[in-house]
C-alpha cells in the first residue's frame, strides 16, 4: 500500500484542511487572493494563525488558573 491510502488520508485530516483552505479563500477580495500566491505571505499568515491559537489557549489556561469567569 502507498503512504496516502484512504485510511492515512482520513487520519491526517487532509480533507478538513482542504475544506478550511477553500472556505478561507472564499471570503477574500481579488487583491487578497493575489497576495496569497506569494509563499512569504502564506508563511506569515500561517505563523499568525498559529500564534493566534496559542494566544487563546494561553488565555483559557490563565482563566482556569485564576478562576476567572466570563
Amino acid at each position: 500500500m502507498s503512504y496516502l491510502d484512504r485510511k492515512n488520508i482520513l487520519s491526517e485530516g487532509f480533507f478538513g484542511a482542504l475544506k478550511k483552505y477553500f472556505k478561507d479563500r472564499k471570503n477574500m477580495s481579488k487583491a487578497e487572493k493575489k497576495l496569497f500566491r506569494d509563499p512569504d505571505v502564506i508563511k506569515a499568515y500561517s505563523k499568525f494563525k498559529k500564534s493566534e491559537k496559542d494566544f487563546y489557549s494561553d488565555i483559557e489556561r490563565l482563566k482556569k488558573k485564576y478562576n476567572v469567569k466570563d
